[in-house]
């Protein structure tokens, strides 16, 4: 999160800063373009006004002007130099005519002691020739400094805008962070209570982001307590009636067989919803571990072979244990027996005689995996993506009893310990399985998987 957060700063805070780069190169080209089109404005006055001064004073005149300017000295380095027909030096600061510049009339920029200057040469009547430079040394050492001071300005500003990026990332990821955490609770023991941290500040985008989570947990809450007591009131209210038809029942005459079949369909009805209602509040209670205590699923699973042992031989299956010892979870004894229970009567059901049926719990590093799998004929390909849905049922016949909530409550109970059911593929028979993280004695906090 931050990362992505921190590229994004980035991002925002280096386009200004490459846009001031443009302007800047910008900047620096036209004041170039300026500063040399004022050094030749410059040269050529000087050139022009010497002509003038020769023109009307003659050639006395033109080298005493020569000679005051070159012993004066110019903080813009000009050079001067004025030579006869026969190409004598007659004033001016240079000892004799540079080889590297033709005499010819021109302006450009030439070297002069290996340094740049621009340069105006111009014949005058009489066959003199004058050489007149300005040196571009202080234009051009002008131009670095002032990239000098854009540099380090660019440098600061991009220190400012990395540490300000940096910064308001952090500040993003830890918001972010809490409100994770927070979230994550959502999933713990406190459950649909949490809100989260009002820590940004009030209009922020974290802020508005807060204020809608807030108001889904407390909507999904709302929801979800008003589907519990409905389930609640529906299963409380539905015992009422089967009495008063049980009761009812006492008073007529009937033979023993009915009567018996009669109560038979008013237990199983009651079973059925006080079915719905565990699967209804285990889905409320799936993740929260307040209320778990370490077990041990070998032992539980060991118990639940002995117990289904004989009826398993009385339908002529095998059931067969292969256990790791001292599986140890967080988790409720009594619900974990009844998830064991549930797989090991569905797995009853739906083999054959000569079926074996295996009950495994394993542990691989920090998880402990409980499976039951059997030979039977297995299920549809078409039936396993809903097997775990209320009133699913595996096979298809009415002479398998039940209402096809078994396996809904395996994966409630399962949920409730944060774990998660899943059927394993095999070339022959069913398996389920259902992993959860081992309970450590030395500071593991239990969480499921």
């Amino acid at each position: 999160m931050m990362g992505a957060a921190f590229r994004s700063l980035v991002v925002v805070v280096l386009l200004p800063l490459a846009l001031a780069v443009i302007g800047v190169l910008v900047l620096q080209t036209q004041l170039q373009a300026r500063l040399s089109h004022a050094t030749e404005t410059r040269l050529n006055a000087e050139v022009q006004g010497f002509e003038a001064l020769y023109d009307q004073r003659r050639i006395v005149a033109l080298r005493q002007a020569i000679e005051f300017r070159s012993l004066r000295g110019d903080p813009a380095g000009s050079v001067y130099l004025l030579i006869d027909r026969k190409g004598a030096a007659l004033a001016g600061s240079l000892p004799r005519w540079p080889e590297a510049i033709p005499k010819t009339p021109s302006l450009a920029e030439r070297d002069i002691a290996a340094l740049p200057y621009l340069v105006k040469v111009q014949e005058l009547r009489g066959g003199f020739g004058l050489l007149v430079g300005v040196s571009l040394e202080p234009q051009r050492d002008m131009l670095v400094q002032m990239r000098r001071v854009f540099v380090g300005f660019g440098a600061l500003m991009v220190a400012a805008g990395l540490i300000t990026a940096l910064l308001v990332a952090r500040q993003a990821q830890g918001r972010t962070a809490r409100m994770n955490a927070a979230l994550a609770d959502v999933g713990a023991a406190r459950g649909l209570t949490v809100r989260m941290p009002q820590d940004a500040p009030a209009g922020s985008d974290h802020a508005i982001l807060a204020g809608h989570i807030d108001d889904m947990l407390a909507r999904i809450a709302h929801l979800f307590e008003a589907h519990q007591r409905l389930g609640n009131a529906v299963a409380h209210e539905m015992r009422t009636p089967l009495a008063r038809i049980r009761t009812r029942l006492d008073k007529l005459d009937l033979d023993a067989a009915a009567r018996a079949g009669l109560d038979e369909e008013i237990r199983t009805t009651i079973r059925l919803f006080d079915s719905l209602l565990s699967i209804a509040q285990m889905d409320a209670e799936a993740g929260h571990t307040a209320s778990l205590a370490p077990v041990d699923l070998s032992a539980i699973a060991a118990t639940i072979i002995e117990l289904y042992a004989p009826v398993a031989e009385e339908e002529g299956r095998r059931l067969e244990g292969d256990l790791v010892a001292e599986a140890v979870i967080l988790g409720d004894a009594q619900l974990l027996s009844q998830m064991i229970s549930n797989l090991v009567e569905n797995a009853i059901k739906y083999t054959r005689p000569g079926d074996a049926i295996r009950v495994l719990v394993s542990r691989e590093g920090s998880r402990v995996r409980l499976g039951v799998e059997d030979d039977g004929p297995g299920v549809e390909d078409s039936l396993k993506d809903r097997l775990f849905t209320p009133f699913a049922r595996g096979a298809d016949t009415s002479e398998t009893p039940g209402h096809g909530l078994g396996l809904s409550l395996v994966r409630a109970i399962a949920l409730r310990h944060g774990a998660q059911p899943r059927v394993v593929e095999r070339q022959k028979g069913f398996a389920i399985e259902v992993t959860a993280l081992h309970f450590s004695q030395g500071g593991d906090d239990g969480s499921n998987a």
